[in-house]
């Protein structure tokens, strides 16, 4: 008995030595940080714009952004600080952020003067990791990163835009390039008062089924063609379809209505354009012009102010070659 006792106990103490070990192994273990219950949880809101692109008519009205912070304890006056990770030159950033007492939110200024011409410009910032709360969830981060370009529209050519069925006179527009970027503005679309940008979803240079924005080079112009995908002034079909709606007000879900006639006798009361990135049968833009053919396309279901009979119709787009 008293061995099989002592064959026990050197069982039970190896044991022992062998986790201390494997405990003693792990230098880097770390206990998760403690958070004293009166930490403010200071945090970038996700409201913050997280790009700017700006023409050199923007950029001259203004030089600098505004970041908002939040807190989720308002309680007293704070100050906190602001650690820069990566910043360009440009860049010249508050080192520290205050909230007046009783405030959840503040503001933090960035200047960014002496920006150049076609060039992205980043800056990465975080909160004093001690005045944060990781495990409380909010809308936004204790890390910021922001990506700022000063870019400007080039006008590239002017199109006439003509309804299949001449259900509207023919609209003229110009048409613009941002330069080194995809994506591109038709002034005054089909009369309708808005500026409409729109990017394109190249085909794949190894499988013309496959389109995509990816596959576009602004320095290439064999590829600034294959299907428009709206950028601005659109929403989703809410019910599901394969289609957008051209938007006035798309943050407040106000559908564009004009009469492109210019008349208050038949209009537009909203128009949908059918969406399909399989086919360019769907919706095509040749950039690049045409001489011959029409090098825009798009499938509208147009529904009229009067309420006569709704449908779909074609919308082509000419212009001559640009090269």
């Amino acid at each position: 008995m008293r061995k099989l006792t002592n064959i026990l106990y050197m069982f039970v103490a190896v044991f022992v030595a062998a986790a201390f070990t494997a405990c003693s192994d792990d230098d880097n273990f770390e206990w998760a940080k403690k958070v004293s219950p009166d930490n403010p949880g200071v945090y970038f809101a996700s409201s913050n714009e997280a790009t700017a692109t700006l023409t050199p008519e923007e950029y001259a009205q203004s030089q600098s952004f505004t970041l908002t912070l939040k807190r989720l304890n308002n309680k007293g006056e704070l100050t906190v600080p602001i650690i820069v990770d990566k910043a360009d030159k440009v860049f010249t950033i508050p080192t520290t952020a205050t909230f007046q007492d009783g405030a959840n939110e503040t503001t933090l200024e960035i200047k960014y003067p002496g920006m150049e011409m076609l060039h992205t410009y980043t800056l990465i910032i975080h909160v004093d990791e001690a005045y944060t709360n990781p495990y409380v969830a909010t809308d936004g981060m204790a890390s910021f990163k922001y990506e700022a370009s000063l870019i400007r529209w080039v006008k590239l050519t002017e199109g006439v835009f003509k309804w299949n069925q001449g259900e509207f006179a023919d609209t003229r527009s110009e048409i613009y390039w941002l330069e080194g970027k995809n994506r591109f503005r038709i002034n005054n679309f089909l009369n309708s008062g808005i500026n409409w940008e729109f990017s394109i979803l190249a085909a794949d240079p190894m499988d013309a089924s496959m389109h995509d924005a990816a596959n576009f080079n602004p320095n290439d112009r064999s590829t600034w063609h294959g299907i428009p995908s709206p950028y601005n002034h659109w929403a989703a079909d809410p019910a599901g379809k394969t289609c957008w709606f051209l938007m006035q007000d798309a943050d407040n879900g106000i559908y564009a209505q004009w009469y492109p006639d210019g008349e208050e006798f038949v209009g537009i009361d909203f128009v949908n354009f059918w969406y399909d990135t399989s086919d360019e049968w769907w919706g095509n833009v040749d950039m690049r012009g045409s001489a011959t053919e029409p090098c825009f396309k798009l499938i509208p279901f147009v529904y009229y102010t009067d309420e006569t009979d709704s449908g779909y119709t074609n919308l082509y787009g000419y212009w001559d070659p640009i090269g």
